[in-house]
C-alpha cells in the first residue's frame, strides 16, 4: 500500500473542516452533509430577455448554447419530492431543475479577467425560462456588469443585482458515510470531485444562510483551503490577468475550442492548439503553523534562484502558486517558500524575508496528458 504524501494528509484535513461547516447547514431531507453558503466573495447578477445568451455567448469562454440544447449540462432533477408532504418539502429550493456551466470573462488579449458560474433554472415557481444567473466574485462584479451593459445596445436584456435573492451555496463530494451531496446543488460543472455548487433561494434557505461574519469568514476559508489543496482557482484574484492555460481554465471545463467568436478567443485557440504552457498554477502544501505571503517568492534550496511566486493562500498548510515548469524540473534538492513575518527595518528587505520548506502537489484531477503537455523554457 502507498503511503500517504503531504498533499494526501492535507485533502483530508480540508475537506474535514469542509464537511464541518457545511453539516451545521444540513437539510432534514438531505442524505449528503448539507452545504455553505459564500455570502462574501461570490455575488449573483441575473440575465434576462431574449437576446440574454446570445450576449453571454459573444462575452464568456464557453459554449452557453450547450445549456439550452437537449440534455444541458451538469442537470440536477428533484424528482424524489413530495409535493403533498410539507414537511419533506422544508429546504427543499423553488426549482425542478439546475443546469449548470463554468466559463470565464478574458481581456482582448486573452488575459482572464474572472471566471464565473452560469446557471438556467428551469420550470421553477415564478421564473422565466429566459432567466440566466451568473456566479461571479465580489471583487468583479462591477466589471462583469460594465461589460453586459457596453455589449447589450439595444438588445432584448435586462440586468438585475440578485445579492438579496439568491445566494452560492457549495457542498463536499460525497464519501463513504453519505450517498449524495445536498439535493438542491448540481455537480461542480469543473470538477465532479469538489462536490457541489450552485444557487439556492435566499428566502427560502434564510435560516441555514444565516449567520454572523465570523461564521461567514470561516465557510469562505473552508471552501478556499479545499479549492487550493485540489489546485483550483478562482475568482479575479487568483486567475486575473493571466492566460486560461496557464490557470488551468482549460482542463477545468471553462472553455470551447468549437464556439464561434468571443473576445479573447484567438490567443486563447492558439495557445491551446501550439500545446506550449510554460507556466502555470499548483497547489502547495507547507507547515499549517505557518503563514505564507502571497505574491511571496518561491526559491530553489540548491541555488536559491526563484521558481515560481504565491497565488492565494488561506492559511491550514495549503496554497495556489505559479511557477515555471521548466525550473522546477531542475529542482532536485526541493524547495522554499517565503513566509510573513514583523521583524526588520523597513529599509532592510531582505532581511525581513523568511523561508520554510514547501511542497508541491499533484491533484487528482490532473490526467497524464495533460500533465505531460507543458513544455520546458
Amino acid at each position: 500500500m502507498q503511503a500517504r504524501t503531504e498533499l494526501d494528509r492535507a485533502i483530508a484535513r480540508a475537506l474535514a473542516r469542509f464537511q464541518s461547516k457545511s453539516a451545521l447547514n444540513r437539510s432534514s431531507l438531505d442524505d449528503g452533509p448539507g452545504f455553505i453558503a459564500l455570502k462574501k466573495t461570490r455575488r449573483v447578477i441575473k440575465l434576462s430577455g431574449g437576446d440574454a445568451r446570445k450576449l453571454l455567448q459573444s462575452l464568456l469562454t464557453n459554449d452557453i448554447n450547450e445549456m439550452f440544447t437537449s440534455g444541458g449540462m451538469n442537470v440536477n432533477n428533484n424528482n424524489n419530492n413530495n409535493d403533498d408532504d410539507d414537511d419533506n418539502n422544508e429546504g427543499v429550493d423553488l426549482i425542478e431543475s439546475q443546469q449548470s456551466m463554468y466559463a470565464a470573462m478574458l481581456t482582448t488579449k486573452g488575459r482572464v479577467v474572472t471566471d464565473c458560474f452560469v446557471y438556467k433554472w428551469d420550470q421553477g415557481e415564478g421564473r422565466s425560462d429566459g432567466e440566466i444567473y451568473i456566479d461571479t466574485c465580489s471583487s468583479a462584479k462591477e466589471e462583469l456588469l460594465r461589460q453586459i451593459v457596453r455589449r447589450k445596445l439595444r438588445s432584448a436584456v435586462t440586468v438585475d443585482d440578485c445579492m438579496d435573492e439568491v445566494v452560492v451555496a457549495c457542498a463536499p463530494p460525497a464519501n463513504g458515510t453519505s450517498k449524495s451531496c445536498t439535493s438542491a446543488l448540481a455537480a461542480d460543472p469543473r470538477w465532479f470531485g469538489l462536490g457541489k455548487r450552485g444557487i439556492v433561494s435566499a428566502a427560502k434557505y434564510a435560516k441555514k444562510v444565516a449567520g454572523n461574519d465570523d461564521d461567514d469568514d470561516e465557510n469562505e476559508i473552508a471552501y478556499a483551503r479545499w479549492r487550493h489543496v485540489n489546485g483550483v482557482p478562482e475568482g479575479s484574484i487568483e486567475l486575473g490577468d493571466r492566460f486560461p492555460a496557464e490557470t488551468r481554465l482549460t482542463h477545468l471545463n471553462a472553455v470551447s475550442f468549437t464556439k464561434g467568436c468571443y473576445v479573447g478567443q484567438e490567443p486563447t485557440a492558439r495557445a491551446e492548439f501550439q500545446g506550449e504552457v510554460r507556466k502555470g498554477i499548483v497547489p502547495i502544501v507547507f507547515d499549517e503553523t505557518k503563514e505564507v505571503k502571497i505574491n511571496g517568492t518561491l526559491i530553489s534550496k540548491r541555488d536559491e534562484k526563484e521558481i515560481g511566486k504565491v497565488v492565494a493562500s488561506k492559511g491550514g498548510g495549503v496554497g495556489l502558486a505559479l511557477v515555471r515548469f521548466a525550473k522546477v524540473e531542475n529542482v532536485s534538492e526541493g524547495v522554499s517558500i517565503e513566509t510573513v513575518n514583523n521583524f526588520g527595518d523597513d529599509d532592510d528587505v531582505e532581511k525581513k524575508k523568511t523561508f520554510i520548506d514547501c511542497e508541491f502537489g499533484t491533484p487528482h484531477w490532473w490526467s497524464h496528458h495533460q500533465t505531460k503537455q507543458y513544455s520546458k523554457e
